[in-house]
């Protein structure tokens, strides 16, 4: 199968809220997927600080269910205690492209930020008007009033994606470029 270079290999799945307990057990949130689905998953893949993608096998999985909303749980190999599985905490979780129809109950299609306002430090900065993919992350082209900035989707700088209202919340901005 031949892949465009724009194209992530991985679709974003979901994502930590929370660790649970003492043993580095996480409560995670999956973005519309098959429920029934979710148990099927071994591995997941996370983003480094660099925002380089590195594999995590589930060896434990629960749901929890309260009221109508199941709530899910997972133990991943390499978290074992609480201070590890605090440092996941609104990671996002990722699985193979090629293995994601089968997980969703609709067609994955890429995510387009053209257009999203970005917020840095509660201050307007300006719109993303391109999404680059330089192979090793993609990047966030922003078009401001003091010119144009790149900034990597990584939890470095960003706080939160929200599709919903179309605003992207930044941090650490500071570091690439003067506001």
């Amino acid at each position: 199968m031949n892949q465009d270079a724009l194209t992530s290999p991985f679709v974003q799945v979901g994502h930590v809220v929370k660790s649970q307990g003492l043993k580095g057990e996480l409560k995670v949130h999956f973005d519309s997927i098959n429920p029934n689905a979710i148990e099927q998953i071994s591995m997941v893949y996370m983003r480094n600080d660099r925002g380089d993608f590195f594999p995590s096998r589930l060896s434990g999985f629960r749901i929890e269910e309260k009221g109508n909303k199941p709530s899910f749980f997972v133990q991943f190999d390499q978290i074992a205690d609480r201070s590890s599985a605090d440092a996941m905490k609104n990671k996002a979780l990722f699985i193979e492209r090629k293995e994601a129809e089968k997980f969703f109950n609709e067609h994955i299609e890429e995510p387009s930020f053209i257009d999203f306002e970005v917020v840095h430090e509660d201050n307007a900065i300006g719109y993303v008007d391109e999404v680059i993919d330089n192979g090793a992350q993609q990047l966030l082209s922003i078009a401001s009033s003091k010119g144009a900035l790149l900034v990597p989707i990584v939890d470095e700088y960003i706080v939160n994606i929200d599709a919903e209202s179309g605003t992207i919340y930044c941090k650490n901005l500071g570091r690439l470029i003067e506001l």
